[in-house]
């Protein structure tokens, strides 16, 4: 049986990074976190999560260039990566950048846990 299915939570916020951790690993995930772009980049090389959640408004490297860099790997162009983001009108901006779909702050609980869950299990929305 494998193991837990793992998330990297991309998120400048100290707050809504903790808040989305506790909540993940209640539900069974093992979360890794980024503050920025720059360190999703590392990190996700590092880890390769199952599944990324991509803040797009950050400091330094945003969520859209991180997503465009991650997504010049081969490892990462079959790693579902959901934007999540209170940003007005940042749909097409995620999915043109490379997301596979995208989540608006503030979240709605079983509609952002199914989601992950689906893309986790079926690699599509």
């Amino acid at each position: 049986m494998p193991g837990p299915r793992s998330v990297l939570i991309v998120e400048d916020n100290p707050d809504s990074r903790d808040a989305l951790r506790t909540l993940l690993e209640a539900y069974g995930f093992r979360v890794f976190e980024a503050e920025d772009g720059e360190e999703a980049v590392r990190r996700g090389i590092e880890w390769q999560p199952d599944i990324i959640l991509m803040d797009i408004m950050m400091p330094g490297m945003d969520g859209l260039e991180a997503t465009r860099t991650l997504r010049e790997s081969p490892a990462f162009r079959q790693v579902p990566i959901l934007a999540l983001t209170a940003m007005a009108g940042s749909r097409e901006m995620a999915l043109e950048a490379g997301c596979d779909d995208h989540l608006c702050k503030p979240i709605d609980i079983p509609v952002f846990l199914n989601t992950i869950r689906r893309w986790i299990e079926t690699g599509h929305n």
